[in-house]
């Protein structure tokens, strides 16, 4: 709750003249009021002085609000300021130019509430009030790990059979813009030592455990086995979506554990879908409205899956009769140059095979 008054006293929202609107009557530029200035208040000074009939007091943004003014003309309303006199050009309103101690908060007031997000505008209102310290929320730490022989870093040169590893970076990009320093721990060859001894080291280490790839029912496919042994409580694997239908989440002491596809389209919309919501909900963030909350008509007909929602990467473009949605073509879930030539995701609904022409679609932007 605030303490203090924002602001704390009655000050000027302009630089100008601090009048009586009494003595401005009918000020134009046609005829103008003169009035005689009776002194000069600058921000951060007290303002000792009370303004009489037909006198003006000149004063600066933020300055106190002298007694007998109730409005404030700015300066841009004003000529001929010599021999001590100043002329009027506008009427002023009472109250004009004036911020009003406590219009913006008063002391008593809840300004934050619990699990609010701390952004530039709280943290100034929290200066503002002289709080140096809250109690928050603190940011989990993240591991991110990713499987499999066929893959080299990124920095490595290719060679034959072998992909670089995308989704590391990719997710510790995600995981940066979201304003989490991620744990990036580099490439784990399918080996069940190596992935046991891995697993166990992030659990130690790390609040959230991401591993891309080795959740499928391949015969090296041993991320979900492993995690099993370790003591994993399997919430739920395999999902009834279109890409990252391998997805697999559970719990390992008190730690969130998410099992990633390992194709690089399919890990983005599972860290978009699963991960981030998973992750506010630990920093105590709800959003206000779904993802997928604007809606546009498809320009090209697409067939789908009928029994798996299905994410598609779109271009929609704004018309004056709203959003067009037109579907990238071929959609895949490697497909990383498809991806990058969208500006949006559709939502495609279980139930739902063909897209026709036309029809509304739910989607969001891809920031």
């Amino acid at each position: 709750c605030s303490s203090e008054f924002v602001p704390a006293f009655d000050n000027s929202a302009m630089d100008g003249f601090a009048v009586r609107t009494g003595d401005c009557g009918s000020a134009s530029p046609g005829g103008p009021v003169v009035l005689r200035i009776k002194e000069t208040v600058r921000a951060g000074t007290l303002a000792n002085v009370e303004i009489e009939p037909g006198e003006a007091v000149k004063i600066m943004t933020g300055a106190p609000l002298p007694l007998g003014a109730d409005a404030v003309v700015m300066v841009e309303a004003t000529s001929s300021e010599e021999d001590g006199i100043v002329r009027i050009l506008q009427t002023p309103e009472i109250g004009e130019h004036i911020r009003r101690r406590g219009e913006d908060v008063r002391c008593g007031d809840l300004i934050l509430r619990e699990g609010t997000r701390i952004r530039p505008y709280e943290l100034a209102l929290l200066a503002a009030q002289g709080i140096a310290n809250v109690s928050v929320i603190r940011k989990p730490s993240v591991s991110l790990l990713a499987t499999g022989d066929e893959l080299l870093e990124f920095t490595e040169p290719l060679s034959p059979g072998k992909i670089r590893n995308s989704n590391g970076p990719a997710l510790a990009a995600a995981l940066s813009r979201w304003g989490i320093l991620p744990r990036y721990q580099g490439i784990v060859k399918d080996d069940r030592q190596s992935m046991r001894e891995a697993f166990q080291k992030e659990l130690n280490d790390s609040d959230v455990l991401l591993v891309s790839g080795g959740v499928s029912v391949g015969d090296f496919d041993y991320t979900k086995a492993l995690l099993e042994e370790l003591g994993l409580q399997v919430i739920f694997w395999r999902v009834a979506i279109k890409p990252g239908k391998p997805l697999l989440f559970g719990l390992l002491r008190n730690k969130l554990v998410f099992g990633l596809p390992g194709n690089p389209i399919s890990v983005m919309v599972c860290l978009e879908e699963f991960v981030r919501p998973a992750l506010e909900k630990m920093q105590g963030h709800t959003p206000r409205y779904p993802s997928y909350h604007l809606q546009g008509n498809l320009e090209n007909e697409y067939r789908k899956e009928e029994a798996r929602q299905q994410y598609i990467f779109c271009q929609v473009s704004e018309t004056s009769e709203g959003f067009r949605v037109h579907v990238i073509r071929p959609q895949g879930s490697a497909m990383l140059g498809m991806a990058c030539r969208a500006n949006a995701l559709a939502l495609a609904p279980v139930g739902v095979k063909f897209l026709e022409k036309g029809m509304g679609v739910a989607f969001r932007w891809l920031k």
